[in-house]
């Protein structure tokens, strides 16, 4: 296979795909020297010039930004082999133009390089442009994780949009978090205990069930003594107030 693209998610799948006996042949990203360096990984080729991708490779891995997908498909229109690209929100169509035997194989995760993951309890959504294809795609998810589900570009759309409330938006109040209390002279691992509790009670009750706070409560005094703190971060303040109407709303459905 070819990975395009030297990142955060093409590092998991290139580390994975190889642990699980894949031959990767080639790694592709505009900057030689992260090419190279997942590339000495892997036991691939390293290069940033799309003129020495292989033409015949089975698969063909895009880990690029949303926008790349089709422009690089296009680019790359006879190679030969099948292209998957793993972007929540595009489309499998964003390949197919250029690709007909497409697919998408999009891990519901949050990576990072730096940090290891077991990709066995990582949910694959998967999506392939025919029925052979799919089956194809499914073999190649299943010999990496125990949560391969099949989804449309609807489905999976609406599951990343989802998926971007409950980490990248949830990551930031805790960035918030940690930056008043490094202004107020704490340490932010004063909220760690809080944190664990917080996603345990999520998982073991549901998220509604498990909501406390003074907004559900419907405590305007705690509130508004929060919001004079918040008074010199005015965007904060008003992510705090749409936050905790949205809150006391949901007190009363």
């Amino acid at each position: 296979m070819v990975i395009l693209g030297a990142g955060n998610v093409s590092t998991h799948f290139s580390r994975h795909f190889y642990s699980c006996g894949h031959t990767i042949s080639t790694i592709y990203s505009r900057t030689l020297s992260n090419a190279e360096s997942l590339a000495a990984e892997v036991g691939a080729v390293g290069t940033d010039r799309l003129e020495e991708i292989p033409l015949g490779s089975d698969f063909y891995l895009v880990c690029l930004p949303d926008a790349e997908v089709p422009r690089m498909g296009h680019l790359l229109q006879e190679r030969e082999g099948i292209w998957l690209h793993t972007a929540g929100a595009v489309p499998m169509d964003a390949l197919q133009a250029a690709h007909p035997s497409c697919g998408v194989l999009y891990p519901l995760q949050s990576m990072s390089k730096e940090r290891s993951l077991s990709m066995k309890e990582v949910p694959l959504l998967i999506e392939g442009s025919s029925t052979e294809v799919t089956a194809m795609i499914r073999e190649l998810a299943e010999g990496m994780s125990d949560e391969v589900h099949e989804r449309s570009s609807d489905q999976r759309l609406i599951i990343h949009t989802a998926a971007v409330f409950a980490n990248n938006f949830t990551n930031h109040m805790i960035r918030i978090s940690e930056q008043m209390l490094a202004e107020a002279g704490e340490s932010s691992q004063l909220v760690i205990p809080l944190l664990r509790e917080t996603f345990g009670k999520a998982e073991a009750m549901g998220a509604a069930a498990a909501q406390t706070g003074p907004a559900i409560r419907g405590d305007s005094e705690s509130m508004r003594k929060h919001l004079e703190i918040l008074e010199r971060y005015p965007e904060w303040k008003k992510l705090y107030t749409f936050i905790s109407q949205d809150i006391g709303r949901s007190r009363k459905d």
